[in-house]
């Protein structure tokens, strides 16, 4: 049993070290044997193959993860052609090769670093996930951001989503929808109590949303925002919200544009920016942001 772990392991890790490589340059079948032998863990799990094992790997690929690999026989090099990797798969590629850093740094010595935080709350990701796919209520305790205060919750727990490095509950509390931090819950209990599935959809009541904060009175409108280049350049490859586009780039500036819901948490995330971003449009957007950061400079 060991053994046949061990050999998926290794296949997995095949895979995700190929579309790493591969996502950097298009690479003979030698020249991704080359970059492998030349990696600690890649050596250490024998990731080196053979030929027909590295064809099998590209169908498996393209099967599982929906990222296509075509090889330019010209040159004998392969390339991804398209890449339509989900977001689970993504996250579950990323997350592994992060649990290989780990590993492989306990060798290497103090050479990865995390920041110091309190747990996220993921110990209640199974049980949460099971009573939502059951439809059974839950009950816990919860600690409030805003007053310090607890209280014992009895939820119809609807679906799990991550925002701003947080995971939250999105569940109906007494006939209305309310989020959860998971770090926040404390004695989670699974009832075999069943609620009739609650028709709310995650994606599209939070898809004009930035973080977590939803229905509140704000409707979703056009912002517009100058960075300057050094910031512009950071949002651009992280956007901060999916409806990001870019509308102007040069030496001065550089303007997005957004379809967006003003909430709480996007105005303080616009406010972390300081000097280093300006808002154009809406006009009452830019006058909020204006009033708050004239109440910061009060403080000093």
């Amino acid at each position: 049993m060991l053994l046949i772990t061990m050999s998926v392991r290794q296949t997995i890790k095949r895979h995700f070290k190929i579309i790493s490589l591969l996502r950097t340059r298009s690479m003979s079948f030698e020249e991704l044997q080359n970059e492998m032998s030349n990696d600690p863990d890649s050596i250490e799990e024998n990731l080196l193959t053979s030929q027909r094992t590295f064809q099998r790997d590209l169908v498996d690929i393209d099967s599982i993860y929906g990222i296509a690999i075509k090889s330019n026989r010209s040159h004998n090099r392969y390339f991804i052609e398209d890449d339509f990797e989900d977001n689970h798969s993504q996250r579950l590629r990323e997350n592994f090769e992060i649990l290989n850093a780990i590993r492989l740094s306990k060798s290497l010595g103090n050479n990865l670093i995390f920041e110091n935080r309190r747990s996220l709350g993921t110990e209640h990701m199974a049980g949460l996930l099971h009573a939502i796919q059951n439809h059974l209520a839950v009950t816990f305790g919860y600690h409030k951001f805003w007053d310090e205060s607890e209280s014992c919750r009895t939820v119809n727990p609807i679906a799990l989503k991550e925002a701003r490095n947080r995971w939250y509950l999105i569940a109906l509390d007494q006939d209305k929808v309310k989020n959860f931090a998971l770090d926040r819950i404390s004695n989670l209990t699974i009832t075999a109590l069943k609620f009739t599935p609650v028709e709310y959809s995650v994606h599209k009541n939070f898809h004009d949303s930035f973080g977590i904060i939803n229905g509140t009175n704000e409707e979703a409108e056009k912002v517009v925002l100058s960075f300057t280049p050094r910031e512009g350049r950071y949002v651009e490859s992280l956007p901060l919200h999916h409806s990001q586009e870019l509308v102007l780039k040069n030496e001065d500036e550089i303007r997005f544009t957004y379809f967006i819901r003003s909430t709480y948490d996007f105005r303080m995330e616009l406010l972390s920016y300081g000097d280093q971003v300006k808002v154009l449009e809406p006009e009452s957007l830019k006058k909020t942001i204006k009033v708050q950061l004239q109440n910061a400079l009060k403080g000093y």
